[in-house]
């Protein structure tokens, strides 16, 4: 029983807090279980705030190299597509594995975060990853789709081949058993290509190949229901299982390197890749039907049921990279924009589609929750508009969803979902599709990347070796225009031993100095194949 004296002071500070005497100040607001910061509009600033997106890169990269083997020895992205974040050894979680999606998004992220950092621990973790696919992940050399990778298999499973859906009458979640998707098929024969050009072995090059071969073989015109590829379909025999597909621009960029590299069917590879580019432009590009893409997804009746964010903004992406594919190039990018905020940045699933100034992305219609790896796409998409000559607020826009994005990564390098904690934590989402964005965010806008470093933002070769000491030396696969931001101006810049030209624009080989603040520079160049070699005073 209380005494009447603290009874009394209870009531004291009762009527002193209605009198505004004293009040308990309110929590501070947080963001994925962290305080959120914010600047003197209220709007919202990242949660590390030094360097915050090659930081939040490099703790995500580091837990992943530490992820530790699980009973089956094998560490626990090989069997899984969740994990729980709060075990001692970060074990699986009992759904359905997305192993050919998750290591093409690993094998870009990766070969991003070789060249800005010249980790190439990083390179032996994806190699080791396509490898382990290669053997036991690939469909038979006998299967209608022959030699392709599965994108499904069960959790725990160490074969993959696809996913049971028995679970769910058989419904597509996970594909089901002996189910392939030729999205992913393009998608990680894109991968393999890039580690070929990376490590120079030739089984990569060759699984790439295969991969051109049977989307080669079973291409089709496609119509308003039909994609150039099905979603899904079983690889022993072609039977189909879900019509309609619309992320056909993996395939497209697996065939656009293969054809400029002159490697495979050039014939094949050229009629298959303009048959799907035709097919994209004359139907979602139009009608905005871009559904597709997600493994545990239920088959749709129709191709408007379920569109998704992904499929659009990598799309965006790739147009700004290769506006020579399309004319009106910026008008489309500008439509997906419009698209993807319309549809997914709205409030949803009890979530605010505006937080602190950010726009914040939903995945798709089966699953409105905010998540943190689409907030990243869009605000990449938005800020290579803007480097582009696109409208001022589109850097402003991508800055303030970068960093409400960048909430979603702890000390540890645990990265979830988002804020509904439901959706859990996935190594596609948290590591594949995350760190890329930041990469590909701190390209576009140079003064987002840590200032007082040397470091190569963007190239347009695969970059093969990188090191960062008293020079700065990375090597490229072929010839490239590169952009890199540099903690002092300078004093020389060969390939090959031969030296470049300072030049005021890069019309022929050479490069450019621009001043960028805190006596940092951002350089851009031009050149052959080979290493590439930056003195400084």
């Amino acid at each position: 029983m209380r005494s009447k004296l603290s009874v009394a002071l209870v009531a004291m500070g009762l009527a002193a807090c209605s009198r505004g005497a004293w009040s308990t100040p309110l929590p501070p607001a947080t963001v994925m279980a962290h305080p959120v910061v914010l600047d003197e509009t209220g709007r919202i600033l990242p949660w590390p705030r030094q360097a915050p997106y090659a930081h939040v890169s490099s703790l995500a990269w580091d837990f992943l190299k530490r992820v530790p083997a699980q009973p089956n020895g094998l560490p626990t992205y090989y069997a899984h597509s969740r994990f729980e974040p709060d075990s001692e050894t970060f074990e699986g979680f009992s759904w359905p594995h997305n192993p050919a999606g998750l290591y093409s998004m690993l094998i870009d992220s990766a070969s991003l975060w070789h060249a800005f950092s010249g980790d190439r621990e990083v390179v032996d973790l994806v190699a080791k990853l396509a490898d382990y696919q290669l053997e036991h992940g690939t469909t038979p050399a006998d299967a209608e789709w022959a030699k392709v990778p599965f994108a499904s298999a069960a959790p725990y499973a160490t074969e993959y081949g696809g996913a049971d859906d028995a679970w769910c009458d058989y419904c597509g979640r996970g594909d089901g058993i002996g189910v392939i998707e030729p999205d992913k098929v393009g998608e990680l024969g894109l991968g393999y290509l890039r580690l070929w050009m990376i490590t120079g072995d030739a089984k990569y090059k060759d699984a790439a190949l295969d991969c051109a071969a049977a989307l080669v073989k079973h291409v089709r015109p496609g119509d308003e229901l039909h994609s150039p590829w099905p979603f899904r379909v079983v690889a022993a025999n072609g039977i189909v299982r879900d019509e309609y597909g619309a992320n056909v621009l993996g395939p497209i960029m697996l065939f656009d390197e293969l054809l400029r590299l002159k490697l495979g069917d050039a014939a094949g590879n050229a009629r298959a890749r303009d048959l799907a580019w035709t097919w994209m432009m004359t139907y979602p590009m139009k009608n905005d039907a871009w559904s597709g893409y997600f493994e545990d997804i239920a088959i749709m009746d129709l191709p408007e049921d379920n569109p998704n964010q992904y499929t659009p903004m990598q799309l965006a992406k790739y147009l700004m990279e290769h506006p020579e594919r399309d004319p009106e190039w910026r008008e489309h990018v500008e439509h997906l924009l419009d698209f993807v905020i319309d549809t997914f940045a709205g409030d949803a699933n009890n979530e605010r589609g505006i937080q602190f100034g950010a726009e914040v992305i939903s995945e798709q219609h089966a699953d409105m929750a905010k998540m943190a790896s689409h907030t990243a796409r869009y605000a990449a998409v938005s800020a290579m508009l803007w480097e582009r000559g696109g409208d001022a607020r589109l850097r402003e826009k991508a800055f303030r969803s970068l960093n409400w994005a960048t909430y979603a990564c702890d000390d540890r390098g645990v990265v979830v979902v988002g804020e509904d904690k439901v959706e859990g934590w996935w190594f596609s989402d948290g590591y594949g599709d995350y760190i890329r964005h930041f990469l590909v965010a701190m390209a576009a806008v140079p003064e987002w990347a840590p200032s007082r470093e040397n470091h190569l933002l963007r190239s347009t070769s695969i970059v093969t070796s990188a090191s960062y000491g008293d020079a700065v030396e990375y090597a490229t696969f072929d010839a490239a225009t590169d952009v890199l931001r540099l903690r002092a101006r300078p004093a020389k810049i060969d390939v090959g031993g031969v030296a470049l030209a300072l030049r005021e624009d890069l019309a022929a080989d050479g490069f450019t100095i621009a001043p960028i603040g805190s006596g940092d520079f951002v350089v851009r160049v031009r050149h052959a194949s080979g290493t590439v070699r930056i003195a400084f005073e």
